[in-house]
């Protein structure tokens, strides 16, 4: 039975596949920049570890047995594999400049995405970013024609040159003045919004869809008297006393400071945010080491 008790020695790895390419010892040898007599040594040694021969010799040449050809297809498996990770290495060390074209819905590039930002140029002073604020169609259709590196959007949505990627699945809060009833509740639901001056997305955004579903579920048709087809601008009506409203938690954490309440909202609302990226395109390095940040961000942030 083979004994592979002290590991399988890599060099010995490297030989044999040398020696399975080439044909023979004196052109692995030749190929690596040792002795003829050290080739033979350890594939001979490899052969005894394992327990069965990998070569035929058959007139002067080395032929691989199905065995070793088998073998020698997982250790270069294996070798391109750690090829991967030390290039990887080596290219977040060197990646110190560059520049990143970012496409974002407002709700994030007017919250959480400037400090995220900062933190990540704290690092990378070096690189320089451009942001573009747009829909997420928009957003989706800059990067499908290559105008952005990546783009951060509220799903779902798709597109067919693009691959998406979730960033999160924030939570959702009810947004209330300091003075509101509701300001002291631990939880809002649907039902305490009943009668409330409900200020809501547009038609055809997709919260505003969920919330006619769970008043519907109440029995309920209500009446907006005011509606935005922005998040940042609800919150901001909030803060001017014209009513309250229901917001994903990261769009809604910077209102803190303009005298409003968030209340945890008990029913899901659906919310998600996605990295769009080029299908046909994989991320630079430098935009990969910034949507990690991003994630990081998120993570430390709201995911508690």
């Amino acid at each position: 039975m083979p004994d592979f008790s002290a590991g399988l020695n890599f060099r010995q790895l490297e030989i044999f596949n040398a020696v399975v390419e080439e044909g023979s010892t004196t052109r692995s040898a030749i190929r690596l920049g040792i002795s003829q007599p050290a080739v033979s040594r350890n594939v001979n040694q490899l052969e005894n570890d394992i327990g069965f021969a990998l070569f035929d010799r058959v007139g002067g040449r080395l032929v691989p047995t199905k065995f070793a050809l088998r073998l020698q297809a997982e250790t270069k498996k294996a070798f391109m594999g750690i090829e991967r990770v030390v290039k990887d290495a080596q290219d977040e060390d060197t990646v110190q400049s560059g520049k990143i074209q970012i496409a974002a819905v407002p709700s994030l590039s007017l919250s959480f995405l400037p400090k995220a930002i900062k933190e990540f140029i704290l690092d990378y002073p070096e690189v320089s970013i451009s942001i573009e604020t747009r829909t997420s169609r928009t957003s989706l259709e800059m990067l499908a024609n290559q105008r952005v590196n990546v783009a951060l959007v509220s799903m779902p949505i798709s597109h067919p040159g693009v691959k998406m990627e979730i960033l999160d699945s924030p939570k959702a809060v009810c947004v209330v003045p300091k003075e509101h009833r509701l300001a002291k509740k631990e939880i809002v639901g649907i039902e305490d919004l009943i009668g409330e001056n409900l200020i809501p997305m547009m038609q055809g955004h997709n919260s505003r869809h969920r919330l006619e579903e769970l008043f519907a579920a109440e029995g309920y048709l209500p009446k907006f008297k005011l509606e935005t087809s922005t998040i940042e601008m609800a919150c901001v009506l909030v803060e001017q006393g014209l009513g309250i409203t229901i917001v994903n938690e990261i769009t809604a954490a910077r209102h803190r400071r303009f005298g409003v309440e968030l209340i945890p909202f008990k029913q899901s609302m659906n919310y998600a945010y996605a990295f769009g990226f080029p299908a046909k395109h994989p991320p630079s390095e430098i935009t990969r080491i910034f949507v990690t940040y991003v994630k990081e961000y998120v993570k430390k942030n709201f995911n508690n």
